[in-house]
């Protein structure tokens, strides 16, 4: 039996086609690695914007509750939240107008801590009887820039 014979008809993967698999592989692995990561900020996006609309609705049924002072719960971005008149218990004194300042308290609350950088007004449209209830938050910033990218959401509603 001749050994040399045997090794010289093995052929084997030689150490440059191992590295060009291996190159391969990380190029894949590195595509996977993308698609993770804007998935994972795709899906922060959406749970943001369903937060804001969830926010905007829970208002629009606070303000269904007392119709009468619907103009009470008009309030700008800028305009700072009104002070929380203390109705949240059952024996406290509160009118209609002490009730719609609890409601934009919490309201405003709820937005500035379960969005990043949220805001929230309230328009009215008299004419038309139309409310515009806007929740906008950060949903990234701009790599290039280093500019906030906002998101917003705007519910109209007829009360």
């Amino acid at each position: 039996m001749n050994i040399s014979a045997n090794f010289k008809r093995e052929s084997g993967s030689s150490l440059i086609e191992v590295m060009i698999a291996l190159f391969i592989l990380a190029v894949g692995m590195l595509g996977v690695l993308a698609m993770q990561t804007n998935s994972v900020q795709v899906s922060r996006n959406a749970a943001f914007y369903s937060q804001a609309t969830i926010l905007a609705t829970d208002m629009a049924e606070a303000m269904r509750t007392s119709p009468s002072v619907a103009d009470n719960y008009v309030i700008a971005y800028d305009t700072a939240t009104p002070a929380d008149p203390g109705c949240a218990t059952t024996t406290s004194d509160c009118d209609s107008a002490d009730i719609a300042n609890w409601n934009l308290h919490q309201w405003r609350d709820s937005v500035e801590s379960l969005l990043p950088g949220g805001e929230s007004r309230i328009v009215w449209n008299a004419g038309a009887e139309v409310f515009e209830i806007s929740v906008r938050f950060v949903r990234e910033y701009d790599e290039d820039t280093g500019q906030q990218v906002t998101g917003e959401v705007t519910l109209v509603t007829v009360l």
